[in-house]
């Protein structure tokens, strides 16, 4: 364990691996498969133990009645199963909004952003004060985000610090082509459905997002097992991990 900061017992404080990137870049699969690595690194230890936490847990604390239409169809789900937000979404908690006209480095049709409303926005700042509430207890995290706006970074980026946890972030990223072929590849009935675009315009708004990481990994050209070696073994070098 990272030995540079020490909480008031004294316990060498708890690590967070933030993994960041757009829609479809491999996130998910990425951050269980390190998960249990860092699990068998552990041996037992619950003090090196790593749990893992997601952007996508928002979703969770959403009524299933406020999901937006778009994100319905995106599953293929019938509205008769799902409630349908009333009103044509207005009481939707977050929405798919067309950003094709925008400026971005891809350009191009569609290009979709994920808005959250009051009630999403939020859950989100919940969310992010539970992940430095475990890390304060101690809990060594694995997150998994999407830092599509410059207000998410802050806001996570100072849940994290203020909870006394070491940082250590992971820029997940693949090429334009296949995060589009893996979001077309989305929609087949699951949870996993996404709208088309999404992927696009996310690889837009999270490489300006600002943020500078710790390591990168390029799930397109490297293996899931390949991207779980490169991120140990940064985390090993600086000595978060042993």
């Amino acid at each position: 364990m990272h030995q540079s900061g020490l909480d008031r017992s004294g316990r060498s404080a708890a690590v967070a691996v933030l993994l960041d990137g757009p829609s479809s870049s491999g996130k998910s699969t990425l951050c269980r498969a390190l998960q249990l690595r860092l699990t068998e690194l552990a041996q037992g230890d619950p003090e090196r133990a790593f749990a893992r936490v997601a952007f996508d847990d928002v979703g969770l604390l959403i009524a299933e009645s406020l999901y937006p239409t778009a994100f319905l169809r995106a599953q293929a789900v019938n509205g008769n199963d799902v409630g349908v937000p009333a009103a044509e979404d207005d009481w939707a908690a977050f929405d798919y909004v067309d950003d094709s006209a925008e400026e971005g480095m891809h350009g191009g049709s569609p290009r979709v952003r994920l808005v959250l409303k009051p009630h999403a926005r939020r859950l989100l700042h919940g969310v992010h004060l539970s992940w430095a509430a475990h890390l304060s207890l101690g809990s060594n995290l694995v997150i998994d985000h999407f830092l599509q706006e410059e207000q998410w970074v802050h806001e996570a980026l100072a849940a994290v610090r203020g909870s006394g946890a070491s940082l250590f972030s992971v820029g997940v990223s693949c090429s334009l082509a296949e995060l589009e072929r893996r979001e077309s590849s989305r929609a087949d009935g699951g949870v996993e459905g996404r709208p088309l675009g999404l992927a696009r315009r996310s690889d837009e708004l999270c490489r300006a997002n600002g943020l500078v990481y710790d390591v990168t990994v390029d799930t397109g050209e490297q293996p899931t097992a390949e991207s779980v070696d490169t991120i140990v073994a940064a985390l090993q070098a600086a000595s978060y991990i042993v």
